[in-house]
């Protein structure tokens, strides 16, 4: 079997659980649930392996059909066949024993749409990662950014299908001419949703500039808003010059605003009421939602599922006029649970991984999506170049003790601590586990080959102006000479001496950002392909949650696997990048690492005064970010949704470039 192959499939092993029937002695048949993968497809080849399984002495084979024996695994077993475990020799692994036959469902089966189960006049939508969380109506309390997708709560603007904005709750806006600030004018007349008996009355300027101060760190300090590190890197306070004028001074300008943090495309704020803050107080408004959109929450059900109906009335807005009048959203994480319940009818619409949608028979489900796939990739966090802050309160202030420079950990540069040529090294040991990925194999076997393979994060290999000089090319033996290369003064763990990179070796984690069974995924592959060139490696799987103050604090040292802000394919090439790898958004979110490079390019595509000049500079940011091996993508994986067309007639969504499912006024019931 090809390395690599033999490699992934091991990976795969940490979550994959295929079954295998066996013909035990004396003709009982013992099922044995086993971490192998028996089949693959390689680029047209059948793969096949042959196990042969001792028990007690005596030899069972079984063989899957197959042109070609790749390998003979030989695996030795001590099978109790009315117990529970079974003992594998050699590699400790404990499996399941049982004596009931394993029904199979051929891989040749299409699934075709059944006559839904659910409600008359309601659309159940099954989506994946994370939970939902409880309903919240305030931007500091980290308030989901969904809102204003779902149509529960509404932003400034929209996204033209030219790449241009639309106005929403924003009329129109004039920038200064030094680019030192700007001035919104807002729609009038847009009234707020009646909760629990509170009306709010109309919307103004007000509501607005509280919603942005609430949300960002730079104007609220104890925000955990989502977006609050990069709000604070982009604007200071939002005043309400009156009920529909407001203004903002940039801290750093960005000439796409518009599209992005203030855009539905992007990562925008939700608006919320002020006076519902002001007059029922912020425990109300923690439980609450008082916001515009053309849905009104119904039921909430932390962690399970929430109901959205539609508000009563004609919308301000009418082509946001909602099409159906009730959706439940529901909380599935496990992809296969999302097919079955499709297939079942109990849910009308779901996301569904690129593995199961080649079941879906598409003449009686149809596909839709919010116009890219979710990149997925590493970023190597650790490497905090900056001395000084960017911005904020304490802009030209030095930055304080990088806890990540500590230790001297091979692929993060710490510059001078540990030596001069340390930089160097570090970059050097990046690429190596860069180059070490076979990025096409995970497509093949993780995405079904309905992806793409991803190089570098933020860029897609697709684009016109994409060039291969920027591909990591699937080289182990070049990774490993490369390792080698390396004075090995580095801070090593427990990683063995006696493997392939000898007192070259080190140990090191790659953790998955919580809430999605592909990043998972990813991150076993990576971690096994890291271990196959002689690393001793750990794939780390926690919540997000867990996670995020160390990327708050700037103290992780894992590579991570994530899509980091900007990781998704339909953003444009010339949208500024690298501002959450900056110091602009201490106190927020971030990538790990920071640098004053990417603080100048970011600026440079941020202020660029056309698209030519933007792309010029986003351009030289990735020359930047490949030569220094920061942020090796992996692969883009579709994010797509089937609905039944039993149930639902048409479901179009916007282009996005920061969520996958939005514009629900969209889903019309036949």
């Amino acid at each position: 079997m090809n390395f690599a192959k033999k490699r992934l499939l091991l990976a795969l092993a940490l979550f994959a659980v295929v079954p295998m029937v066996l013909a035990a002695c004396g003709g009982e048949t013992v099922t044995v649930v086993e971490t192998v993968v028996v089949v693959e497809q390689v680029k047209g080849d059948t793969v096949v392996e042959t196990v042969i399984v001792t028990e007690k002495g005596d030899t069972v084979i079984q063989e899957v059909k197959g042109d070609t024996v790749v390998e003979t695994v030989v695996v030795e077993k001590e099978v109790k066949v009315k117990g529970d475990t079974v003992t594998v020799k050699g590699d400790t692994v404990i499996v399941t024993a049982t004596a009931v036959p394993v029904a199979t469902i051929a891989p040749d089966e299409i699934i075709v749409a059944p006559v839904t189960k659910t409600p008359a006049g309601t659309v159940v939508v099954a989506t994946g990662g994370d939970n939902l969380g409880a309903e919240n109506g305030r931007g500091a309390n980290q308030a989901s950014d969904g809102y204003k997708n779902i149509g529960i709560a509404e932003t400034m603007f929209r996204r033209s299908p030219d790449d241009n904005h639309l106005p929403w709750i924003g009329e129109s806006f004039t920038i200064a001419t030094d680019l030192s600030s700007a001035t919104i004018k807002i729609q009038q007349g847009i009234p707020f949703q009646v909760v629990d008996g509170f009306d709010a009355g109309n919307l103004t300027a007000a509501d607005v500039a509280f919603s942005m101060n609430d949300h960002n760190g730079a104007t609220n300090p104890e925000s955990i808003g989502g977006q609050a590190g990069d709000f604070a890197g982009l604007w200071g306070e939002w005043i309400a010059v009156d009920d529909e004028t407001i203004t903002f001074d940039f801290v750093a300008f960005d000439g796409t605003w518009q599209l992005d943090y203030a855009n539905q495309s992007g990562q925008a704020f939700n608006v919320f009421s002020e006076q519902a803050f002001i007059q029922k107080g912020e425990d109300w408004v923690a439980d609450h939602v008082v916001a515009t959109g053309p849905f009104q929450i119904e039921e909430w059900l932390r962690d399970e599922s929430y109901t959205i109906v539609n508000r009563a009335g004609t919308h301000w807005l009418p082509e946001l006029e909602p099409k159906s009048e009730r959706v439940q959203i529901l909380s599935v994480s496990e992809p296969a649970t999302r097919l079955a319940l499709l297939r079942t009818g109990d849910v009308d619409i779901a996301s569904i991984e690129p593995k199961d949608a080649a079941k879906l028979d598409l003449t009686t489900f149809t596909q839709t999506d919010a116009g890219g796939s979710t990149q997925v990739g590493l970023f190597f966090s650790g490497n905090l170049w900056e001395d000084t802050y960017a911005g904020g309160a304490h802009i030209g202030e030095t930055l304080p003790v990088k806890a990540t420079f500590v230790h001297d950990l091979p692929w993060i540069g710490s510059p001078g601590k540990h030596g001069d040529d340390d930089l160097d090294q570090a970059k050097a040991i990046r690429r190596a586990l860069a180059l070490a990925i076979d990025r096409d194999l995970i497509n093949e076997s993780l995405v079904a080959g309905l992806g793409q393979p991803v190089h570098v994060m933020y860029f897609s290999a697709s684009h016109p102006n994409w060039d291969a000089k920027w591909e990591y090319a699937y080289d182990p033996d070049e990774a490993i000479a490369l390792i080698k290369a390396q004075d090995p003064d580095y801070q090593k763990g427990s990683a063995p001496k006696d493997g392939i990179l000898g007192e070259h070796a080190f140990e090191i984690s790659v953790y998955a950002q919580g809430g999605s069974p592909m990043r998972d995924e990813v991150a076993n592959a990576v971690a096994g392909y890291w271990a196959d060139i002689g690393l001793k490696t750990f794939a780390l799987h926690f919540s997000y949650q867990t996670f995020r103050p160390t990327v708050v604090g700037r103290t992780n040292t894992h590579p991570w696997v994530t899509g980091c802000d900007k990781g998704k394919e339909s953003n444009p090439w010339h949208f500024p990048k690298g501002l959450v790898q900056t110091t602009l958004t201490r106190g927020g979110f971030g990538c790990g690492f920071e640098s004053p490079v990417i603080l100048d390019l970011y600026t440079q595509m941020a202020e660029a005064v056309d698209v030519a000049t933007a792309t010029a500079a986003a351009t030289t940011y990735l020359d930047y970010v490949y030569d220094q091996n920061l942020q090796p993508g992996i692969v883009a994986v579709p994010d797509a949704f089937y609905f039944n067309n039993s149930k639902v007639k048409s479901f179009h969504m916007d282009v996005a470039g920061s969520s996958s499912f939005n514009s629900i006024w969209n889903i019309e019931i036949r």
